[in-house]
């Protein structure tokens, strides 16, 4: 982190401390105010920009929301992302933020459902979409707008998930180190339990196609199990 982010940083956690402070201060006193200075106002739905700044971590990122009042679109890695306008732009540049508009078409992502016919998942790949589940008959894929719009000129057949609700698969994942429990939860598995077992440990777990792709590349050693009772795919 350098020394501008990290001033940056401190200023916003010991500034939400004050403010908490001064809420106390004020409940505590009776006091009430018909409006709150920090209520900026947020842009209405008509002709909304997008916009990115950079952020160091989530608690850098809620404090954003809590002192600024700037609410996230999206919190991606490092990237803060948020529907704005001039002023609250301002407001983000004087406390050391350099907002960036973006295509919100290139970065929000949606679920649906890509119905197989000649067409192969490397196809898929090639137009930037990520392979959530493989089914018999369709994928449920997530892509940017941007992308969705690019399958269709290709010729997949895109669908709405409607009711389909995304089902993840069980699987039992092989550990050699206890550590490793959260580097598996870090590629979004949903861990059910964790045993000791003759070579390491064995999570119970749930995932997604594209985690056990992860996991498996990663060197982890995965078993996907039958689905549970009522499970129709």
């Amino acid at each position: 982190m350098n020394n501008r982010t990290s001033a940056r940083n401190q200023l916003l956690r010991s500034g939400l401390v004050f403010l908490i402070c001064l809420s106390t201060l004020l409940s505590l006193e009776g006091t009430s105010s018909g409006q709150s200075s920090q209520d900026y106002p947020q842009p209405n739905d008509k002709g909304r920009s997008f916009y990115r700044i950079d952020v160091e971590d989530s608690i850098e990122a809620g404090l954003i929301e809590q002192q600024l009042k700037v609410k996230p679109a999206l919190i991606r890695s490092r990237s803060f992302y948020y529907y704005g306008n001039e002023e609250i732009n301002q407001l983000l540049r004087r406390h050391g933020y350099e907002p960036v508009r973006v295509n919100r078409e290139d970065v929000l992502t949606r679920l649906v459902m890509v119905i197989r016919k000649k067409d192969t998942e490397e196809d898929l790949v090639k137009a930037g979409a990520t392979v959530v589940l493989r089914e018999r008959e369709y994928w449920v894929v997530r892509a940017t707008l941007t992308q969705l719009q690019l399958l269709e000129r290709l010729g997949f057949l895109v669908e709405e998930l409607g009711r389909r609700e995304p089902r993840h698969r069980q699987v039992r994942i092989a550990i050699s180190r206890l550590e490793q429990v959260a580097e598996v939860g870090g590629l979004r598995v949903d861990i059910y339990d964790t045993t000791k077992s003759e070579k390491g440990y064995v999570i119970l777990g749930g995932a997604f196609d594209d985690s056990i792709d992860e996991l498996k590349a990663a060197g982890f050693e995965v078993e996907i199990l039958a689905d549970p009772p009522g499970v129709i795919r």
